[in-house]
């Protein structure tokens, strides 16, 4: 086996152990665990964006479709969405979760568990409560106009991760952190699942040419998402796992063609999504004929 196949088979489980595996490690050993998923992101953000120019799934994806500018602008925003959304919501839980820990004389968060199997355990619990929104995203007409402006790029590479109108942030941040939180999750197992979610969704989207075998059961990333971002409704409407597969093996919507590395065309059907962000943050709420 060539060098170069050597490093497509190895580079996601490699740095997924070090990135993950590591995280977990240090945490346990005492250090913050802002400070770890800060660093773990960024590193994890340099070394996909470095391995999209060494080792890509598609050259020309590289290049700008005029889809960059608006992409760069996802970014912040993404991040803001965020940022103002999740004070309202620790809010709520905090609420919350005293409220459902007073009724039950317990917490419902296994805390005394090794930190690694708390972190598997968010990882499927996160999972179910991303998997039923995102899939919504897709089977609602209304939803749809929203997380259409994920699926209009028609390459994939590493800003695509970002690139969500702020409704499907707003909906999906919901839905996923809260029932985690509200279970009674530690600080360091929320910090963990969002490294996660920055590695994963680096990885997901990325434009490189990396092997995955048996882990396509696991993982939705790679080869596995870009048949989620098919032209073909018929194959982008399985792997809804925002991280994992779990719950589509589960409800039978995983999907994979073995003959192919992904779809030959990305992208929506009759596309008429303006290419400017202020536009597509103005798409959804346009008059629609056929919802």
């Amino acid at each position: 086996m060539k060098t170069r196949d050597v490093f497509s088979w190895s580079i996601f489980p490699v740095t997924v152990a070090v990135v993950l595996l590591g995280g977990v490690w240090a945490i346990d050993a005492g250090h913050a665990p802002s400070l770890v998923a800060g660093i773990g992101t960024f590193a994890s953000l340099v070394l996909v964006v470095t391995l999209e120019r060494l080792l890509p799934y598609r050259k020309e994806w590289n290049q700008s479709q005029g889809d960059l500018q608006a992409d760069l602008l996802y970014l912040p925003s993404y991040f803001g969405i965020n940022a103002l959304v999740q004070p309202v919501v620790a809010a709520g839980i905090v609420l919350g979760g005293a409220m459902i820990s007073n009724a039950l004389g317990m917490g419902l968060w296994p805390s005394e568990w090794p930190l690694l199997a708390q972190f598997l355990l968010a990882c499927v619990v996160v999972e179910f409560f991303d998997y039923w929104p995102h899939r919504l995203l897709h089977e609602v007409p209304f939803l749809w106009r929203f997380h259409a402006i994920h699926h209009n790029p028609k390459r994939l590479y590493w800003l695509n991760a970002t690139r969500a109108h702020f409704g499907e942030v707003v909906f999906r941040g919901i839905f996923n952190a809260v029932p985690l939180a509200l279970a009674g999750a530690s600080a360091e197992i929320l910090a963990l699942v969002g490294l996660a979610n920055s590695l994963l969704g680096l990885f997901q989207h990325a434009n490189i040419n990396f092997k995955m075998g048996p882990l396509t059961w696991i993982f939705s990333v790679g080869e596995m998402h870009r048949w989620h971002h098919s032209l073909k409704i018929s194959e982008a409407n399985h792997n809804y796992g925002s991280n994992f597969l779990f719950w589509d093996v589960v409800f039978g919507t995983r999907f994979r063609d073995a003959t192919k590395s992904g779809p030959e065309r990305l992208g929506i059907e009759d596309d008429a999504i303006p290419a400017s962000w202020w536009a597509q943050l103005r798409e959804p709420f346009k008059e629609h004929k056929n919802n």
